[in-house]
């Protein structure tokens, strides 16, 4: 036997039907890790897919799995996306020829995170956001208004 993958998989979901039988879905943890199965066989239309041996356990540390669905934005992100379409944070960010692009690239390279999405989950990142972004924005707008 040869081992094709090696790695962690988050439990999607099972089912065990009268017309399925038993079935276990998984979630990869990289789209690059599919590639081990691409060249397998398939079951369909009564014929047999590719047979493969597992061994599993449980992954039992305290790391936070992927979530099952699209992470959807939350309020520092949606935040983040507001003052980078705002002309006034494009000037105070970037300067006059500034523009949205610019103001994410901004925001994501004082930040350290390569996702506005981060700001939500990631600390540190949040940290950065509200001291060297936000709290000094503020101030800029309450200086100009």
């Amino acid at each position: 036997m040869s081992t094709i993958f090696r790695g962690e998989l988050q439990l999607l979901r099972w089912s065990d039907t009268s017309t399925g039988g038993a079935t276990v879905t998984f979630q990869l943890a990289d789209v690059a890790d599919l590639d081990a199965f691409k060249d397998l066989t398939l079951a369909k239309k009564g014929m047999a897919g590719q047979r493969i041996a597992a061994i599993m356990a449980q992954v039992t540390d305290d790391v936070e799995q992927p979530p099952e669905e699209k992470q959807r934005p939350g309020m520092l992100c949606i935040m983040a996306c507001n003052f980078c379409a705002a002309p006034d944070f494009i000037d105070w960010a970037i300067g006059v020829t500034g523009n949205a692009d610019d103001a994410k690239a901004f925001v994501l390279s004082t930040c350290g995170i390569d996702s506005r999405k981060k700001l939500d989950t990631d600390k540190a990142a949040a940290m950065r956001f509200h001291s060297l972004i936000r709290e000094p924005y503020m101030k800029y707008k309450g200086a100009t208004a």
